[in-house]
């Protein structure tokens, strides 16, 4: 389980950890690493499109249940997908090594974000009353999946073939492994009685569930460097993430609640590379 801390006290000790940084590393620097190779921080300003897609599936055909006619011994299956724009800032701190007398070069780096934006998404609802909204049916639930932070870390390949170099431009490929903890809130308003409820004696509720995802990284990226020891940085970035499943069981009435959640993000990355 991943921690949750504020968005206030996780930039605190972003900055903390970056002035300690670019102390030590300060220190240690020496010619040899110098310009594009050796240890670096870097600021990061992840923007991007987040999409999630959750399903659903509610099982009465255990011989125990409660639903009654005629939705006893069905399954009801259902899905609902969603996306939003999601943001962030965040912390990187890696190490180049170059190669082939500095025309290329391989990065590997860690980095920490807190996250910003949310997918909000409705399912249709699956049933045989009119409102799908009785005890056994898959009710119209609206859901809400928040990220908070985000870890990772990458390996980036790339260099400046051709003219590049002299202009101070670098090309490279990325690919990581990308760890995001995530809020699930699914707000829920049906029949929770076996006999049928008319619209108005519908009770709501709300569940809430920490989400830890993982996932796998790859794009592509340029870099432009603005003098020895600042370098900008730009990235297209594609992250999948596994899916999450869940079960609920709900004894009393003896129904069977499966859910699943999968996530992919795709965005742009703009970051400033500080070396000391």
């Amino acid at each position: 389980m991943f921690p949750r801390v504020s968005t206030t006290g996780l930039l605190g000790c972003l900055v903390l950890a970056a002035l300690v940084a670019t102390n030590g590393l300060a220190g240690q620097a020496d010619e040899g690493n110098a310009g594009n190779g050796g240890a670096y921080l870097r600021l990061a300003f992840p923007l991007g499109l987040l999409s999630a897609t959750m399903q659903k599936s509610v099982d009465n055909t255990s011989p125990n249940t409660l639903v009654p006619e005629p939705r006893r011994g069905q399954i009801f299956e259902d899905e609902a997908s969603g996306d939003a724009l999601s943001y962030g800032i965040g912390l990187v701190a890696g190490y180049r090594l170059p190669f082939s007398s500095g025309v290329y070069f391989v990065d590997a780096a860690v980095d920490v974000a807190t996250l910003g934006g949310g997918v909000e998404a409705e399912f249709p609802g699956v049933g045989i009353s009119p409102e799908r909204k009785q005890l056994g049916e898959s009710w119209p639930d609206r859901w809400n999946l928040d990220p908070e932070t985000g870890y990772g870390a990458t390996l980036r390949l790339g260099g400046s073939p051709g003219g590049l170099q002299s202009r101070g431009i670098s090309l490279h490929l990325v690919a990581g492994v990308r760890f995001a903890g995530a809020q699930f809130t699914n707000h829920v308003d049906g029949c929770f009685t076996t006999e049928p409820c008319d619209p108005s004696q519908f009770e709501a509720g709300e569940e809430v569930r920490d989400l830890d995802l993982t996932g796998w990284t790859s794009g592509i990226g340029l870099e432009k460097t603005l003098s020895q020891r600042v370098t900008l940085r730009f990235e297209a970035i594609y992250a999948v993430y596994a899916r999450e499943e869940w079960t609920t069981e709900f004894e009393d009435v003896a129904v069977t609640v499966r859910s699943s959640m999968k996530a992919s993000a795709a965005g742009l990355g703009l970051g400033l590379i500080l070396r000391p």
